[in-house]
C-alpha cells in the first residue's frame, strides 16, 4: 500500500512538473514574441519620425518591405528574421499605415500652445501582428486584439509645409 501511495504521489509530483516546465515554455516564447514586437515598432516609429513620415523614404531604409500605397509590410519567419521571398513562411507581420491630415485636427486636444497650428501632420499607425494561426496576411491593421502583438500610434507635425501656406 506505501509502495502504491508513494508512486501516486511522484507521478502527480511529475504532472505538476511537466505542466510548469510547459507555462514556463509559453511565458517565454510570449516574452521573446514581445521583446522583438517592441523593437520592430520602435525601429518602424524612428523610421516614420526620421523621414517625416513619407512611406516612400521608409521603404528606402527597408529594401525587403512591401509597399501599396500608404501601407508598409514587413514579414518575418519564426525567428524573427526578414521574409522577403515567401510570405507564406511568414510568422508575424508589421504593419505601418500613413495619413496625412490636417494638423488641425491632430493637435485638435493640445489647447497650450500659444498662436494658431496650421498646415498638415502625418499620422502613422504601427502594429506587430502574429500571423501564424491565420490563412490570411493583412494589408489593413486587423480589429483582432488577439492576434496584434504590439500597436502603436505616431505623428509628425509637418513645419514645411505650414511654412509655404
Amino acid at each position: 500500500m506505501e509502495l502504491i501511495i508513494a508512486i501516486f504521489f511522484f507521478s502527480l509530483a511529475s504532472a505538476v512538473c511537466v505542466r510548469l516546465f510547459f507555462s514556463a515554455h509559453i511565458l517565454a516564447e510570449k516574452t521573446v514574441n514581445l521583446n522583438n514586437a517592441v523593437t520592430w515598432s520602435q525601429n518602424m516609429s524612428e523610421a516614420f519620425y526620421g523621414q517625416n513620415g513619407d512611406i516612400k523614404k521608409i521603404a528606402e531604409l527597408y529594401p525587403t518591405a512591401f509597399v501599396s500605397h500608404n501601407t508598409l509590410m514587413l514579414f518575418f519567419d519564426k525567428n524573427w528574421e526578414i521574409v522577403s521571398d515567401d510570405v507564406t513562411k511568414a510568422s508575424y507581420e508589421v504593419l505601418l499605415t500613413t495619413q496625412k491630415n490636417s494638423a488641425r485636427l491632430v493637435y485638435a486636444d493640445v489647447s497650450e500652445y500659444k498662436g494658431k497650428i496650421s498646415g498638415n501632420a502625418m499620422t502613422g499607425h504601427i502594429a506587430v501582428i502574429d500571423i501564424r494561426n491565420t490563412e490570411e496576411v493583412f494589408s489593413e491593421i486587423p480589429d483582432d486584439p488577439d492576434i496584434i502583438i504590439i500597436d502603436n500610434k505616431v505623428d509628425v507635425y509637418l513645419r514645411k509645409e505650414a511654412a509655404n501656406e
